[in-house]
């Protein structure tokens, strides 16, 4: 008889604003954080130090990256930083990346109209599905690493909200309607009890 995993938190960690002069999708470039962010990353790595994280992952991104390093330093201890690919920004975000919102529209016009009207659609450079299969992936596989230890997973915006969206059986189509929840540095909780992921945002 398999024993099931006791409760536990998982924390999604959006990074930090970035530096973004020319105000561009930058999608996998390695843009690093800004004075705000940093900050962003340090209120977040507070917030978490009363959690009891076991371990902390994070998308490749340098982003993520230099937010993740900036928790781990807020925490203290020996705990550790594992990168997974898994965690990476949206396909459609490499997809449209080092354009502005503007050249984005007239250069995929179509891509761009089922994006902000219905996301679950979107097939240009990764559907939504395919975000949430890889994510909820990485989460799955960590939690029967570290049963019942809370874990933080540093990523990026449409991936955790539609990890978020697929847990709370809503549509990819209210992407948009959740995005406020996300913003730079947010963190949100989801709570692991038995074998079942809870949602704690919506």
């Amino acid at each position: 008889m398999k024993v099931k995993n006791k409760f536990a938190r998982i924390f999604l960690v959006r990074h930090g604003e970035v530096t973004n002069r020319k105000n561009i999708i930058y999608g996998y470039l390695p843009v690093p954080l800004s004075p705000k962010g940093k900050i962003q990353a340090l209120k977040a790595g507070i917030f978490l130090k009363k959690k009891n994280i076991a371990a902390i992952f994070t998308s490749p991104q340098k982003r993520s990256q230099e937010t993740a390093k900036i928790i781990k330093k807020a925490i203290g201890g020996k705990i550790k930083i594992i990168t997974d690919k898994n965690l990476r920004e949206s396909g459609f975000g490499f997809f449209t990346q080092g354009l502005t919102r503007l050249e984005a529209v007239k250069k995929y016009p179509k891509q761009c109209l089922i994006y902000n009207r219905e996301p679950a659609k979107l097939k240009a450079g990764e559907s939504l599905a395919e975000q949430v299969g890889r994510m909820l992936s990485v989460i799955n596989n960590e939690i029967k690493k570290y049963p019942g230890r809370n874990l933080v997973f540093v990523s990026h915006r449409d991936p955790i909200l539609a990890a978020l969206l697929k847990i709370s059986k809503r549509s990819f189509n209210d992407l948009h309607e959740v995005k406020y929840l996300c913003e730079t540095g947010s963190v949100l909780e989801i709570d692991l009890i038995g074998r079942r992921l809870v949602n704690k945002n919506f």
